[in-house]
């Protein structure tokens, strides 16, 4: 599926999905990753336990791209907005931040709320 454009309004309405999905994965993984941090397991287990992380992250990347929805790194999602990404991180409760295309996360700022009724602003 190509890209798809966001508008600010557009993609704080999907954002309950992307969190709802997210929280979902980080749940399952972490569940694993804390297993196999607190019990020693023979080798050939830790690598079918691996391998479940793995499962759940390309599920979740897989889930959030098939919804136009940019995935960036671990729990990260980027919703582009043709002139960069609005940009969340699971732990966020709103879509508050933006950056361009080559700044990427470290250059995430504050959204600039120049758009009128969900469109793109001169701004």
């Amino acid at each position: 599926m190509p890209e798809k454009i966001w508008t600010l309004k557009e993609a704080r309405a999907v954002l309950p999905v992307v969190i709802r999905i997210t929280d979902k994965a980080v749940r399952k993984s972490a569940s694993i990753v804390n297993f196999l941090e607190k019990n020693i397991v023979p080798e050939i287990e830790q690598e079918r336990q691996e391998a479940e992380v793995q499962r759940i992250l390309n599920e979740w990347a897989g889930k959030l791209s098939s919804m136009g929805v940019v995935v960036k790194g671990l729990w990260l999602a980027d919703f582009d907005n043709g002139r960069g990404y609005y940009c969340w991180k699971y732990g966020e409760q709103e879509l508050l931040y933006e950056h361009d295309y080559d700044s990427g996360y470290a250059g995430r700022k504050l959204i600039e709320e120049t758009e009128i009724d969900g469109e793109p602003g001169e701004g």
